[in-house]
């Protein structure tokens, strides 16, 4: 992992925002087959660091000259149908190549021969050593406490497969405590942020205490997972399928852990502090090709829309011509049948009144009425004519006495006092809306005298009317959330109500064994019902709408205190800390074509301290495990007081997530709480290892340069034959052997 800078230094109007690739980029793996020439079947040790990626060592030059992450992809090109094999960084040259990677690797643990030995052979072929048997020896790192079954696999494929003449196993964590200091590995704690876990080791007196390492399941892939799942959340939505690459990538870059977690949580709801630490991931996309079009074509499609609207008012004239004259029709049928009622037989008269599809003849008048009117009103409009106001209804007949009317004048009576009492209640609605509107209009007058009068008490009165409708509207909101859901207390209350109301007898208060037991709300149609009987009417929602409105309308004119932030569409999901959690503080709108570049962005800020944060507060991704500092703690009480003093005088940080700023800085105050106070001197040293990635295998390389120390560590083949592969020599820098 590599270093980023910190962010004092980033400017207040500085936006800060980075790419991010799709897929992790192919760099082929050097050959070193005519570089390694002078080194082949000369007996130099081999360093093989056996994590996630491969270093190799040549004695006589002391530098890694190969390094390659340890996967690899087998699969059969359909069309040439061939046999394909990738290792290392070669799997990320073909899209098939990564779908297919696999790793030897159970976590830290390998669990897979085949695997390793295709990586193995290329290890061997890119070093150019091509012959049968490898005859160098060989130092391979390992985990903490590897189980004895999957060392007996790897030492029986190096032995069988391979013959090398030894092998040497060694904990990753501790060669990197031995190449950062050989005088200071006897005694010292070392704290390894791995890529699978976090070990805390001891070691003193030259032994290392297995008995007493922690491990924490927390290390580089978790953080990578977890962050992956915090953008997933983050980004229901998304576009594009993040990988655990790319969150592995904003780990590396983007994260820092706080002095103080709670208190750097808290300062990123200040925008400006927010906008130093927001970081804007931009991911690739297509932008849509927007064709401009020439002043010409413009004039075009402008004149080509002004016909195309001619011709539809010509379409839309002929209509209504069409429309008269089929009226005008209508009306002269009407009309002949109406006339020749005298001449005809009432029997005969009335079948044509059917045949033209009305009932009585009362339907017929009303027919000739309404198509009259409508054609004085087409024609009236085709002139430019306005219609004259219409004259208040007559009902002749409301008042004539049954007796004094015929069949016919007595249905027609019925009809005008219906008509007459909804014409009356009309008058009166629209008299009582005059006499509301007066009304209002002389209370405004003796609200603009009070607050010309008295404006301080005035401006009291509406702030506590708002404030009371406010609250109103909170509380209704409240509730209406509650009840739409179905485990709240107040939702099982009124689904227990309305059970009640639909029963035919009353409960009782307790219910007697054997009686039938109310199953009301148990179904889900029960809750449909529910649903739908406890929808409110929303005009009141509307008028109390309308009142706030005009509350801060008023405060807004009058009361220089009152500002527009202060109203309460002010607090919009838009203007909301979620909101910039998410998009960030600037505008924002994903609409295509407007800014699709927003629709492709991802905003980094609290993610930032929050996934470094798990190994001091396991607890926040569900962990139950202690932190760090707890678990050094603990560890430091199972030694004396004297051993403790020197375990703190050299504590080394290594491991991939070494490298996250703050880290250090975090663990020298927080370990600085669990120690006694010194005031004469400092009592513990915390440092960080010079390379984190490469000093695993630069311990290693150390110790395979001590020829006399590599033979009292070292499995020779003879004690494979004798003892077998789970077969280990114990010394400072590695496992304890298990009897």
């Amino acid at each position: 992992m590599a270093k980023q800078d910190t962010d004092m230094d980033i400017d207040d109007d500085e936006v800060v925002m980075h790419s991010i690739q799709t897929e992790k980029q192919f760099t082929p793996t050097p050959d070193y087959s005519d570089y390694t020439e002078s080194f082949a079947s000369t007996g130099t040790p081999l360093v093989i660091d056996n994590g996630l990626s491969k270093y190799l060592w040549n004695q006589s030059m002391a530098i890694a000259i190969l390094a390659f992450d340890n996967q690899n992809a087998k699969f059969r090109d359909r069309k040439a149908n061939v046999a394909t094999t990738y290792v290392g960084n070669d799997v990320y040259s073909d899209i098939n190549a990564r779908s297919n990677t696999r790793t030897a690797f159970d976590g830290a643990v390998m669990c897979n021969p085949e695997i390793m030995e295709t990586v193995l052979d290329y290890i061997f072929i890119k070093l150019g050593i091509d012959t049968e048997t490898i005859n160098h020896p060989l130092i391979m790192t390992e985990p903490v406490c590897v189980p004895q079954y999957n060392r007996n696999l790897m030492t029986e494929l190096l032995f069988e497969s391979y013959q090398v003449p030894s092998v040497t196993y060694g904990i990753d964590s501790l060669f990197s405590l031995y190449a950062n200091g050989p005088s200071r590995a006897q005694d010292g704690i070392v704290i390894s942020a791995g890529h699978h876990f976090s070990h805390v080791i001891p070691v003193s007196g030259g032994k290392v205490h297995m008995e007493h390492a922690k491990r924490i399941s927390y290390g580089g892939v978790p953080a990578s997972e977890y962050m992956l799942k915090l953008m997933q959340m983050k980004y229901p939505t998304f576009p594009i399928k993040m990988t655990t690459t790319q969150s592995e990538t904003l780990i590396i870059n983007h994260t820092y852990v706080a002095h103080d977690y709670l208190e750097e949580l808290a300062s990123y709801e200040d925008p400006e502090i927010f906008k130093k630490k927001d970081r804007v991931i931009q991911f690739p996309f297509v932008a849509p090709v927007v064709e401009e079009k020439t002043e010409e074509e413009q004039a075009r499609l402008t004149a080509k829309r002004k016909e195309q609207g001619r011709r539809l008012q010509e379409q839309a004239a002929k209509a209504r011509l069409e429309k008269l004259i089929q009226r005008e029709q209508d009306l002269e049928q009407y009309m002949a049948l109406k006339n020749s009622r005298p001449a005809l037989k009432k029997a005969e008269w009335t079948e044509q009144l059917k045949a033209m599809g009305f009932k009585e003849e009362v339907d017929l008048d009303n027919a000739i009425k309404t198509t009259d009117a409508a054609i004085k009103r087409a024609r009236n409009k085709e002139l430019g004519i306005e219609e004259e106001e219409k004259e208040p209804p007559t009902f002749p007949l409301v008042n004539v006495p049954d007796e004094e009317l015929s069949e016919a004048d007595r249905k027609e009576k019925k009809k005008q006092r219906l008509l007459k009492a909804s014409y009356d209640a009309r008058m009166r609605a629209k008299a009582a809306k005059a006499e509301e509107a007066a009304h209002q209009e002389e209370l405004a007058r003796l609200d603009a005298e009070k607050r010309e009068k008295e404006p301080e008490k005035w401006l009291a009165e509406i702030h506590a009317m708002r404030t009371d409708l406010v609250d109103k509207i909170k509380a209704k909101k409240q509730l209406r959330e509650q009840l739409s859901d179905r485990r709240s207390h107040a939702s099982q209350l009124r689904m227990k109500s309305i059970a009640a109301l639909a029963s035919d007898s009353p409960a009782p208060k307790r219910r007697r064994k054997g009686q039938d037991e109310d199953t009301f709300g148990q179904d889900d149609d029960d809750w449909m019902v529910y649903r739908e009987i406890s929808r409110e009417d929303d005009s009141e929602d509307e008028e109390e709408a309308t009142l706030l409105n005009d509350y801060e309308q008023q405060l807004l004119k009058y009361d220089p205190n009152f500002l527009e932030e202060h109203t309460m569409n002010a607090y919009t999901p838009k203007n909301s800390f979620l909101h910039f959690y998410t998009n960030g503080l600037g505008p924002y709108d994903p609409s295509v074509g407007l800014s699709l570049d927003q629709t492709y962005q991802l905003h980094l800020n609290v993610e930032r301290i929050r996934v470094p944060e798990v190994l001091f507060q396991p607890g926040v991704m569900g962990l139950d495990q202690a932190g760090l500092v707890e678990t050094v703690q603990e560890m430091l009480k199972r030694f004396d007081a004297q051993a403790r003093q020197r375990l703190v005088q050299n504590i080394l940080v290594t491991g991939g997530m070494a490298h996250i700023p703050g880290l250090i800085e975090r663990l020298d105050s927080s370990i600085r709480s669990i120690l006694p106070f010194s005031p004469d001197k400092k009592v513990y040293e915390i440092r960080a290892a010079r390379d984190c990635m490469l000093d695993a295998w630069r311990g290693a390389a150390m110790v395979g340069r001590d020829a006399e120390r590599m033979q009292r560590i070292s499995v020779t083949r003879q004690e494979y034959d004798e003892y077998g592969g789970a077969y280990i020599k114990e010394h400072g820098l590695g496992n304890m052997r298990c009897e």
